[in-house]
Formats: structure tokens, C-alpha cells, sequence
């Protein structure tokens, strides 16, 4: 039996989205005064009960019932609506106190009234006890008795918790599995990511249009792929600031980018039959800067072919050859062609996802990666600077999503950023990262330091020290000249954290 669902349900504008944050614990919905800001379903793992006995159940958002879309999508929002309620295990009634009872609150206990579902009817927006007696009215809705909170004033929202504690139908309540892996999928307007989101979930998750920007939260889904529980995040459009209309822009864009920072992968949707632009690459620069492992996706790729008079393997490389002159900062990213309607490839490109998500979790051993940066600077040694011979000391790898190597050297000045990129391209060469963004941190050693270690030597042997297969804790019990050096490692594992 699946995890029950809460579904939260009202006319526009009585707060649905607040009360969804507040019972989840974090700003997950969009909220704004504006009538009928969500449009997609959003769910949420929520927790009540104690400790010792918890019970798990998903919090599900939904949009208002008779909102009138800006965008002409309030059939599509409807029907996420219908989907909800017939999943629902409880449903939280929400109107608002402040209002008269409105025809639409009638309307909506209309619809709940045909479906065999125990309701609370939540009386939002009451921030003092002051506006409890106001509540009589509700009573006409025929839900029994309704509670008062108030999300701005915290007012009882453990009342709420207990009751929906005591109404929900004994199941499997049992925490979910965690997710495997977390898939971020973001880009322009109209690249389809809502609807390879629903190839995903074998349903209509989230609302699929052609009119741009229909997608505003970022949406959580969870999927299964060989038995195994992933989540994929859908995001909105990035818009250009100049194209950001109003406050739903910003704060949709705003999600997008927190989308990112929470992903293992990344997915750029790009769109063939609409090039690449400078969006794209801004977007592009921002998974960069976060480290994140990227798979430049593109969809729709049908209709390129239908457009192109050579055969697919052609269209293919000229397209690569595009993306690799418009991304020349991230050349170590793969590219996927897929058509997301019909599914073509999607499942390939999820294997190549949890095949990077595994190269970011991998931990070189010390002494291969001591031994991998010998040799790159015995094939191209670092050029003088300021009359001084740059020297590495000392490498190591401190950290894994990203793997994060730390070089100790003589002086940080003296290593330029083309040498660095040298020593990434050689890390991603002959270590397994071959397909991700690797941090590279340098940390200056003084030569009057009387612990200062060894410079790595090309022409040691495999018994010296810069052989060495231990971690730098091992490394340095053995040898007192490194005992410095594992407390600068720790440190710098402190000031990262």
C-alpha cells in the first residue's frame, strides 16, 4: 500500500500554499497575493507523532478550485486538481475566516461531498482567538467542526498535526525509502521538461502546454527505475530578466536555482529547433559554479530530424559540435539526444545519470593521487613566476560531491588558472571523474616551515613517500614531517563545511 496523501484543497487565495509550507516545515510553494499562483500538484514528505512511533504520510498542494488562469490553463489545473482528490486519503478543507462564506467554498463542498473521504475543514488566516467566533457560518459546509489556525501567527498548528493524526486511515505509514539519486531538470520555456517529468512518473504529473512558462513551482516527483525509488525535480522556465513579468517569475527562477544547488544531476533541457542562446549559457555557468554534474539534453530531437535532410548520425555530430563551441567551459559534460514524448532514449540517459552521480561519490586513495600529479608535472612542468619555481608538496583528496582535491604548494601565486585546468583535465583523464566538475583548492606551504613536506619528486621511486596508498591521517602517524599537514587537511574540511 502506498503512503497516504493529505491533500489540501479551497478556492483561490485562502492560503492553501501557506498552510502547505507550514505543515512541510520549509518554503516549498510559491505564496503571493496573486489569485491562483500554484497550478501543479506539490507533495511533500511530512512526519507526525512521536519519536518512538512516527507516522509518515504526503502533504499534496493543489491549485484553487474556479480559479480563472491568467494563461488559459484552468482546465489543466482542474483535472491535477480531480487527480488529487481521488488519491487522497484526507483532505484538508481550507477556506478563510476573514471572508464571508463564499459561493465557491459551497462549490467546492459540492465536489467533496460525492467522495468517500474524511475532510477537516481548516479555517485559515485566524490569527487571534479573536476571530474564532467568526467561524458559526462555516458550519452550512457540513463538515463538522472546524479548527482555526493562522500559518503567520504559528496558531495551532500541533492541533492540526493531532487531528490529522487521529483521522488518518490505518496503512503503510512507514517512512518511504530514500531516494537513490536526486535529477534536476531545468532550462528554457518550452523545452519539455514537464514532459519527460511525466514520461517519468507514467502519469500526468505536472501540467504539459505549449504556452510558455506553465510550470512555476519546482515540483518534486518520485519514480522508480529498476526497482530503485529516485526523485526528479521539475522546474520553471529561466527567463531572461528582462522577460521576468512579476513576482511568480522571480520566485519560479529563484526555485529553479535552489532546484540545482539541491540535485545530484543536472539535466539542461536545450532545444534544437530553437539554437542555443546566452540563457542557456548563464544557466549553464550557474550549474557550473555548484559543482553539479551536468548532461546537456537535448529534446525534441524527432523533429530535428524530420527538419534535416542527412541521416541522424550527421545531424548529430554538427549538433555536438554546437554544444561543445557554446559550453567550451564545461567540455567534460556528455550530451544526450532523447524525445521525451515518446520516451526514446530517456531511459539511457537515466543510466548515464546514476553512472556520473556514482563517479561523484568516488574517493581516490592518496598515493594514486600523488602518484596521477607526479607524472602531469614531469610531462608539463609549471612555468617559473616571479622568479621562483612553483612545487607541489602534497596532494589529497578531502571530500566526494564534488570530489574535492587540495594541493599543497610552495605558493598559490605561482600556479596560474591554465595550469590548473592542466591538472584537472589530467585528473578527469586517468582518475574516475571523467565526466564531472572536480573543485581544485591550493594551499601554500613556506619553505622556512621546518615541517614542510617533500616537493613530489617525477623521479621517485614507488617506496617514497609520494608512493604512499595510505589516507592523510595514516600518512601522517608514519611520518612526523606530515603531522602539519593533516591538521591543515582537517582545517580545511572545517572552513568547508
Amino acid at each position: 500500500m502506498a503512503i497516504p496523501q493529505v491533500v489540501i484543497v479551497g478556492r483561490p487565495n485562502v492560503g492553501k500554499s501557506s498552510v502547505f509550507n507550514w505543515l512541510a516545515g520549509r518554503r516549498i510553494a510559491i505564496v503571493d497575493d496573486v489569485s491562483g499562483v500554484t497550478r501543479d500538484r506539490l507533495g511533500a514528505l511530512c512526519q507526525i507523532g512521536e519519536d518512538d512511533n512516527p507516522r509518515f504520510f504526503e502533504l499534496v498542494d493543489t491549485g484553487g478550485i474556479g480559479m480563472v488562469d491568467r494563461d488559459d490553463l484552468s482546465d489543466h489545473v482542474d483535472r491535477q486538481i480531480e487527480v488529487a482528490m481521488n488519491d487522497a486519503s484526507l483532505i484538508l478543507f481550507v477556506v478563510d475566516i476573514r471572508d464571508d462564506l463564499m459561493p465557491l467554498d459551497l462549490e467546492v463542498a459540492q465536489r467533496l461531498r460525492y467522495l468517500d473521504v474524511p475532510v477537516i475543514l481548516v479555517m485559515n488566516k485566524a490569527d487571534t482567538p479573536d476571530f474564532d467566533h467568526r467561524g458559526a457560518e462555516f458550519y452550512k459546509l457540513g463538515r463538522g467542526k472546524p479548527i482555526a489556525i493562522s500559518t503567520q501567527q504559528n496558531r495551532n498548528k500541533k492541533a492540526l498535526q493531532k487531528l490529522i493524526g487521529e483521522m488518518l486511515p490505518a496503512g503503510d505509514d512507514m517512512r518511504p525509502a530514500d531516494e537513490v539519486m536526486k535529477i534536476a531538470v531545468v532550462g528554457r520555456p518550452n523545452t519539455g521538461k514537464s514532459t519527460f517529468i511525466n514520461t517519468l512518473a507514467h502519469a500526468e504529473r505536472v501540467i504539459v502546454s505549449e504556452r510558455p512558462g506553465t510550470t512555476r513551482d519546482s515540483v518534486d516527483v518520485r519514480f522508480e527505475l529498476d526497482g530503485l525509488p529516485f526523485l526528479a525535480i521539475d522546474t520553471a522556465g529561466v527567463r531572461r530578466k528582462a522577460k521576468v513579468r512579476d513576482n511568480l517569475d522571480f520566485y519560479s527562477i529563484h526555485r529553479a536555482e535552489r532546484s540545482i544547488r539541491r540535485a545530484d544531476v543536472t539535466l539542461l533541457f536545450l532545444d534544437p529547433t530553437q539554437g542555443i542562446t546566452r540563457l542557456d549559457k548563464q544557466l549553464a555557468d550557474y550549474i557550473a559554479k555548484q559543482y553539479k554534474p551536468c548532461i546537456f539534453t537535448v529534446n525534441k530531437w524527432d523533429l530535428m530530424l524530420r527538419e534535416s535532410a542527412s541521416d541522424g548520425q550527421a545531424a548529430m555530430g554538427r549538433y555536438a559540435h554546437v554544444v561543445q563551441h557554446a559550453f567550451r567551459a564545461m567540455p567534460y559534460s556528455p550530451l544526450a539526444f532523447i524525445t521525451a514524448q515518446t520516451g526514446k532514449n530517456v531511459k539511457a540517459l537515466l543510466n548515464m545519470s546514476q553512472a556520473m552521480f556514482k563517479q561523484s561519490q568516488r574517493r581516490v586513495g592518496t598515493g594514486t593521487l600523488n602518484r596521477v600529479v607526479r607524472e602531469a608535472v614531469a610531462a608539463h612542468p609549471p612555468a617559473m613566476r616571479e622568479n621562483r619555481n612553483p612545487r607541489i608538496y602534497y596532494a589529497t583528496q578531502v571530500s566526494t560531491a564534488p570530489p574535492t582535491v587540495v594541493l599543497f604548494v610552495n605558493s598559490t601565486r605561482l600556479f596560474d588558472a591554465t595550469y590548473q585546468r592542466y591538472l584537472l583535465n589530467v585528473f578527469r583523464e586517468k582518475l574516475p571523474f571523467r565526466d564531472i566538475p572536480i573543485k581544485l583548492y591550493m594551499r601554500s606551504r613556506t619553505q622556512s616551515d621546518p615541517n614542510a613536506p617533500r616537493t613530489l619528486d617525477p623521479t621517485a621511486d614507488e617506496g617514497s613517500l609520494v608512493g604512499h596508498d595510505s589516507e592523510p591521517a595514516e600518512v601522517a602517524a608514519g611520518y612526523g614531517g606530515y603531522r602539519m599537514l593533516d591538521q591543515e587537511v582537517n582545517d580545511l574540511l572545517d572552513d568547508l563545511n
